[in-house]
C-alpha cells in the first residue's frame, strides 16, 4: 500500500516535469499535444480501476462525463472571481477563487450524483454546459489585451507535480468509501489544471489566468473522448493495453482538433482582412 502511494506521487511528479522538458528540449508542439492529454483524469481512472476493479470504474463513467460539467463550473467561477478583482492581494484572490471553485465543483457534482445517468444523458449535460460556457467566456474575455509571460522554474513544476499527486491520492483513497459515481465524478476534477492556475495566478496575473481557462474551455472536450474510450477499450483489452489505445485515440483527437482550430482562426483572419 505504501509502495503504491509512492508510485502515485512519483508518477505525477515525473509526468509534469517530463512534459515541460519535452516542450523545452524536443518540441513545443509535441509538448503542447501531450499536455492536452487527460493526465489527472487518466491517472485517477487508472488507479481507481487497478484498486477497485474495472467494473467499478465502468459503472461510474456516465457520471464522469457529466462530471466534466462540474469541472467547467470550477473554471468558470475561478474565471469570474479573478476577473472581478475582489481583492488586490494575490494570496487572498487565489484563496477566494480556489475555495469558490472547489465548492462549485462539489455542489454541481452533488447534483449530478443524484441523477440517474446513461451515456446519452451525460453527454447532453456536458455539451450544454460546454457550449454555454464557451459562449459566455468568449464574450467576457478580451484576448486583445497583453498577457504577462511567466517562466516556469523547476520548483514550480515540482510543486505542480506534488499537488497533482496529492489530489490523485485523495481521489483514489476515497473511491471505495464514496462509490463508483462519486469516484469517477472526482476524477473529472481539473487536477493538473488547478496547480497551473495557482502558479499562473501568482506569477503572471489575472489576464494570464483568464487565457489559460479560455484555452481549457475548448480542450476539455478531449476528456469526453477519454471517458468514451475507457468505456469501450478497457473492458475488452484490459487496463494496460486499453490505456495505450485510449491515449493513442486522444492524441489523434487533439491533433485533429488543433488543426480544425487553426483552420477556423485562419478563416476568421481572412474574413476580417477582406
Amino acid at each position: 500500500m505504501e509502495n503504491l502511494t509512492i508510485i502515485k506521487l512519483l508518477l505525477s511528479f515525473f509526468i509534469i516535469v517530463s512534459l515541460a522538458e519535452i516542450s523545452k528540449r524536443v518540441s513545443p508542439q509535441l509538448g503542447g499535444t501531450l499536455s492536452g492529454l487527460p493526465l489527472g483524469a487518466g491517472l485517477s481512472i487508472y488507479f481507481i480501476s487497478y484498486e477497485q476493479g474495472i467494473d467499478f470504474t465502468i459503472q461510474g463513467i456516465p457520471w464522469g462525463i457529466a462530471g466534466l460539467s462540474a469541472s467547467i463550473f470550477f473554471c468558470f467561477v475561478y474565471f469570474l472571481i479573478v476577473r472581478s478583482r475582489l481583492s488586490n492581494n494575490k494570496f487572498t484572490s487565489i484563496i477566494i477563487a480556489s475555495i469558490a471553485g472547489i465548492i462549485s465543483f462539489l455542489a454541481f457534482g452533488l447534483l449530478i450524483s443524484s441523477i440517474e445517468m446513461n451515456m446519452l444523458r451525460a453527454t447532453l449535460i456536458f455539451m450544454l454546459t460546454f457550449i454555454l460556457n464557451i459562449f459566455i467566456i468568449n464574450r467576457l474575455i478580451d484576448l486583445e489585451e497583453t498577457v504577462n509571460k511567466s517562466t516556469t522554474t523547476f520548483v514550480q513544476l515540482a510543486m505542480r507535480g506534488i499537488v497533482v499527486g496529492l489530489i490523485l491520492l485523495f481521489i483514489t483513497g476515497v473511491a471505495s468509501m464514496v462509490g463508483s459515481r462519486w469516484a469517477v465524478i472526482l476524477s473529472a476534477f481539473p487536477s493538473t489544471l488547478f496547480p497551473l492556475l495557482l502558479v499562473v495566478h501568482y506569477e503572471a496575473g489575472s489576464k494570464s489566468v483568464q487565457s489559460v481557462i479560455h484555452a481549457f474551455s475548448y480542450s476539455i472536450s478531449t476528456l469526453v473522448v477519454f471517458y468514451f474510450s475507457v468505456m469501450h477499450f478497457v473492458p475488452i483489452f484490459g487496463l494496460n493495453i486499453g490505456f495505450l489505445l485510449i491515449y493513442a485515440v486522444c492524441i489523434i483527437y487533439i491533433v485533429a482538433f488543433k488543426k480544425i482550430q487553426a483552420a477556423v482562426k485562419l478563416s476568421q483572419l481572412k474574413s476580417k482582412a477582406s
